[in-house]
């Protein structure tokens, strides 16, 4: 792709804000077959999100113009070699559709929060048509069919989180630990457990999470897997007076399972 002008720097952004906007490129590919194959140009539009450390994410706007699919790094220096900016775009198509995706998980929460679950639903799916990969959306349409007791549509849900990366950030921990805890007491141990060890994979050191896993093997008769990541947790963080109440609930009920020994009068009659 032949280099275009570009402007020394991003558009202006707030102070300590991480610059966000839209750029264009083009890109070169073939169709057809045979003697109709032909090269054609594609005009390919990205949204792109300044990082901590200087370097931008690109992702792809869809048909609604909502970031999505998976991201891709790039430095400032490619970002203004091989981009075009497009504010008006950016202003006019990206910031509305995404605002609005957002008042559709808003208008969710808060029919939930109320105990209108048809109605939080509604919202819920709204938000989903415009961004499928929304990730509050997702949650909360899979808590909204937990609370109603739709175990089937729940766990076509839960998949559908396993799938998004994003949504095991910490950002969403609190609705990752709502989402995990209601599958757990609907004795969704599987989904649960599966859900959890995929957190476990980006995040070691959460002893909220180890506690949960611990948790969710205790119920499902599992003690001494649920001591081994009770003792994670407790590695973690010693001060953790939940998991000191869970080891005392295994033992207890440890104690409890274990059959009484015979006596030796009752061994000398043969009994």
């Amino acid at each position: 792709m032949a280099a275009v002008p570009q402007p020394d720097s991003p558009p202006p952004k707030a102070a300590n804000e991480p610059f966000r906007g839209v750029f264009s490129t083009q890109t070169q590919a073939f169709i057809g077959f045979g003697a109709t194959k032909r090269k054609v140009k594609q005009n390919v539009q990205v949204y792109a999100e300044e990082q901590a450390d200087g370097s931008y994410l690109l992702r792809s706007l869809n048909k609604h113009f909502i970031p999505s699919g998976k991201p891709r790094r790039v430095t400032r220096e490619q970002l203004l070699s091989e981009y075009l900016p497009e504010p008006d775009l950016y202003m006019n198509k990206v910031v509305p559709m995404m605002r609005r995706a957002r008042q559709y998980v808003d208008a969710g929460d808060a029919h939930r929060a109320e105990g209108e679950l048809l109605s939080a639903e509604f919202e819920y799916k709204n938000a989903l048509r415009v961004d499928e990969e929304h990730i509050r959306a997702t949650f909360g349409l899979g808590l909204t069919y937990l609370d109603r007791g739709e175990l089937d549509n729940a766990r076509l849900v839960c998949r559908r989180i396993i799938t998004l990366e994003a949504a095991f950030g910490e950002e969403h921990k609190h609705l990752f630990n709502e989402f995990g805890i209601k599958m757990r007491k609907h004795k969704m141990y599987d989904q649960a457990l599966r859900y959890y060890f995929k957190a476990y994979r980006l995040s070691k050191t959460d002893d909220h999470l180890l506690y949960n896993i611990a948790r969710t093997y205790f119920e499902r008769d599992k003690p001494k897997l649920a001591l081994k990541f009770l003792g994670m947790a407790q590695a973690i963080n010693p001060a953790f007076p939940e998991a000191e109440a869970l080891a005392r609930a295994i033992e207890r009920k440890a104690l409890e399972e274990t059959p009484l020994p015979s006596s030796g009068r009752s061994s000398a009659r043969g009994f």
